[in-house]
């Protein structure tokens, strides 16, 4: 799969999640490849801290590895 394609997912995953959350910055790394015949999974979570505009986003493969690790910073 296209590694932009997978990134846009994440952040659509953002949106859905926080929809009132406006995304400033936002940075993504592929680790491994993904192919479209196999299932993969999109993740995230707030960084520890209330207060915290720090977004940790993934995708990993089928096999649960990491295929893609990503941050949102929101404004």
């Amino acid at each position: 799969m296209h590694g932009p394609l997978i990134a846009t997912l994440l952040v659509d995953l953002l949106r859905r999640e926080m929809p009132r959350a406006s995304v400033r910055r936002f940075f993504f790394k592929a680790v491994r490849p993904l192919f479209d015949i196999i299932r993969l999974t999109v993740c995230g979570r707030r960084e520890r801290g209330r207060e915290t505009k720090q977004i940790a986003l993934w995708a990993r493969d089928h096999d649960g590895f990491l295929a893609m690790q990503a941050s949102a910073e929101l404004a």
